[in-house]
C-alpha cells in the first residue's frame, strides 16, 4: 500500500473517532486532591466536657462533629446536652445543629431548639420551665444564653411568646421582651354572691 492511502485512511478513522467522541458527552473533571478545610469529623457522639477543676460542665450526644480549623469551632448536627452550670441548677437542650467553641464556651445553636430546666435541687416542686425556638446562642463558661428570635415559653399550664429572651441559667433568671399572652376568663355567671 501506498503512504497516501494509508495517511488518507487514519485521517478519516480519527475523523470517525472524533465524531464519536463528541457524542459521549461532556466528561467530568477529575477528582480533586486537595485539602479541605476539616480537621477532623466523627459520627455517633458522647462527650463530657469539664471545666479546669475537672468538674462536668455538660454532656453531650451528636450525630455528626466537624471540626472547622479556620473558626476553630466544633459544628455538629442532631445534638443533645445535658448542661448544669451550678449545683441548683440543670437544663435539657436538644438543637438541630451546634457550633462549639471549647476554649471560649461560645455556643450558638440552630434548626430550632429546646431549652428545658430540670428542675431547681432545692426547690423539686416548681415547675419546669421549656423555651423553645429557631436560634439560641451564649455561652457554656458563664451560663448566660440568649435568643434575639422569637421564642415559646411554657411552665405548668402557663403558655407565652416573647420576641426574645436572655437567660443566666447559672440563677435560673429569665428576662423576656415583648411578650405575647392568651387568656381566657372563666365565664361570667350571673350569681347572687350572698
Amino acid at each position: 500500500m501506498n503512504t497516501r492511502v494509508l495517511i488518507v485512511l487514519a485521517l478519516i478513522i480519527a475523523g470517525i473517532a472524533g465524531w464519536f467522541f463528541q457524542q459521549q458527552g461532556e466528561i467530568a473533571p477529575p477528582v480533586s486532591m486537595e485539602a479541605t478545610d476539616v480537621d477532623y469529623e466523627a459520627t455517633d457522639i458522647k462527650a463530657v466536657q469539664t471545666n479546669e477543676k475537672g468538674e462536668t460542665e455538660y454532656e453531650m450526644t451528636a450525630k455528626t462533629l466537624t471540626h472547622n480549623p479556620e473558626t476553630n469551632l466544633d459544628e455538629m448536627s442532631g445534638i443533645t446536652m445535658n448542661w448544669e452550670p451550678s449545683a441548683e441548677q440543670r437544663y435539657r437542650i436538644e438543637a438541630g445543629s451546634a457550633a462549639i467553641s471549647q476554649q471560649t464556651g461560645e455556643l450558638s445553636l440552630s434548626g430550632g431548639f429546646s431549652l428545658v430546666s430540670e428542675g431547681n435541687k432545692d426547690a423539686p416542686d416548681i415547675e419546669p420551665i421549656k423555651v423553645t425556638g429557631s436560634i439560641l446562642k451564649g455561652n457554656t463558661k458563664s451560663g448566660q444564653v440568649y435568643s434575639d428570635a422569637p421564642v415559646k415559653i411554657e411552665q405548668g399550664m402557663n403558655r407565652f411568646e416573647a420576641s426574645s429572651m436572655t437567660a443566666n441559667l447559672e440563677t435560673g433568671e429569665y428576662e423576656f421582651g415583648q411578650v405575647a399572652v392568651a387568656f381566657t376568663p372563666a365565664e361570667r355567671q350571673d350569681k347572687a354572691l350572698f
